[in-house]
């Protein structure tokens, strides 16, 4: 129906009709053109939130759960089958549910709470599988005298890993952050793993290096089929210690080990306490091995 149409009616054409039925046979057509068109149910049309589509959607694909906050920013919560988080004011909570999840719906849920992270597989050693590794800064800077840290959380945790990030307000850049996987025969671990202290670290059974002479460890890792390095550690006045990686010629049978590291299946690092008599730094450096799961 077109209203250019429509019979004109003037309000005085009305008057003194009490019954409301005009006699002006233009009120009349006017009347029956608006009871002639059919009426259909009042419809409630919702708001459609900017950005929300997308998410609901990967929610119905991959049982992915977002809460924004308001004005349309970033949610402060996100899950989906890989991982849960949670943001505070300065802390992350992170559960992570799959750990072999692909790293992109890690990815998802890192950028759906509003950070630029990037999130990668990591070699580690079996008992680190699933857990987080890192965060590095790739780009841009932390604020003055901050940086990001993770705690792990054991107690309560039903997840392959639960823990926090500790995130400062005002980090600007990309995050490069890893989810362990295991390291293929060989290849060197993420993070290493401290014979001395975790027995997972599985070179001998029960094995307490500490304290041990040099000769003594080392003979016990090679007879394991361990390929052995080392470190050689200063320590200092103020109670810290330092060192780097050396050539094995350079380190004495009658040295004492601080600890080892398990740094793959079939490799150890032996940290070693350099004589009150060898001057600090005073040994060849090396290059250290260090694996490449973080470069581009």
């Amino acid at each position: 129906m077109n209203i250019a149409d429509l019979a004109r009616v003037r309000d005085e054409d009305l008057a003194g009709d009490p019954a409301g039925q005009a006699a002006e046979p233009g009120a009349r057509a006017l009347m029956e053109s608006i009871m002639l068109v059919k009426r259909e149910p009042a419809r409630r049309r919702l708001p459609l939130r900017r950005g929300l589509w997308p998410a609901v959607a990967a929610a119905g694909l991959a049982a992915a759960l977002v809460v924004w906050t308001p004005f349309w920013g970033p949610a402060t919560e996100y899950a989906n089958a890989a991982v849960s988080l949670r943001t505070g004011p300065e802390q992350i909570e992170v559960e992570i549910n799959d750990p072999a999840a692909d790293v992109a719906r890690f990815t998802e849920a890192f950028q759906a709470i509003g950070l630029d992270v990037e999130v990668r597989e990591a070699p580690v050693a079996p008992q680190d599988v699933g857990k987080l590794i890192g965060p590095a800064l790739t780009s841009g800077r932390f604020p003055p005298g901050t940086g990001v840290t993770i705690s792990q959380r054991e107690e309560g945790c039903r997840s392959a890993w639960c823990g926090t990030i500790s995130m400062p307000v005002g980090v600007t850049g990309k995050l490069l952050i890893g989810i362990g996987r295991p390291a293929a025969p060989g290849e060197l671990y993420a993070t290493p793993v401290q014979v001395d202290v975790d027995p997972g670290a599985g070179v001998i059974k029960g094995y307490r290096p500490a304290g041990e002479r040099v000769a003594r460890v080392s003979a016990d890792l090679e007879r394991a089929g361990m390929k052995v390095g080392y470190v050689v550690m200063w320590d200092n006045p103020d109670g810290t210690g330092g060192g780097y990686h050396v050539e094995p010629e350079h380190v004495e049978d009658d040295w004492t080990v601080q600890h080892v590291q398990r740094i793959a299946s079939d490799a150890v690092m032996v940290f070693v306490k350099a004589p009150a008599d060898v001057p600090k730094d005073s040994l060849p450096m090396i290059q250290p091995l260090e694996p490449n799961w973080w470069k581009d």
